[in-house]
């Protein structure tokens, strides 16, 4: 399996009441669809279309910033024909390919909401990291005591 393109199809973002007080954020990703595709490369490998969504929710009823899109596979035909048949059957895909796929939609899609949170003066909507500055702590200072004879 060759992840070789990703694509949005649909961002949407809109921020209701300003973001003040304690914001609950929640992050959804879902797989909508999977089907064969057609593309211009690939020779003797099927090309495999994901149709994911991703939402994030900023609560209570502050935000929300939705994208919809596709990841594009190039698999053995054998094995391409078996993955459609078992999305159509369970609307499932083997878990090692799920997670490619969705991880790869949330790399993404971090980055993407994260410039539009920035754009509607929203709180991140994945943790960053922080630094903190304290006080240096010295070491402690060796004193001796001599006995007196």
């Amino acid at each position: 399996m060759n992840i070789v393109g990703f694509n949005f199809t649909k961002i949407f973002a809109e921020r209701r009441k300003a973001a003040v007080g304690k914001i609950n954020i929640t992050n959804n990703i879902s797989l909508r669809d999977v089907k064969e595709t057609k593309i211009g490369l690939g020779g003797n490998r099927a090309a495999i279309s994901v149709l994911w969504a991703f939402q994030s929710k900023y609560g209570p009823d502050v935000a929300d910033v939705k994208m919809e899109g596709e990841v594009l596979i190039l698999e053995d035909p054998k094995k391409a024909e078996e993955l459609i048949k078992e999305w159509k059957t369970n609307k499932r895909l083997p878990p090692a390919l799920a997670q490619t796929v969705m991880n790869h939609v949330l790399d993404r899609c971090n980055i993407q909401s994260l410039l539009l949170s920035k754009d509607l003066n929203l709180p991140s909507p994945v943790p960053l990291p922080k630094v903190k500055v304290g006080v240096a702590k010295t070491p402690a200072k060796k004193t001796s005591v001599k006995k007196k004879k």
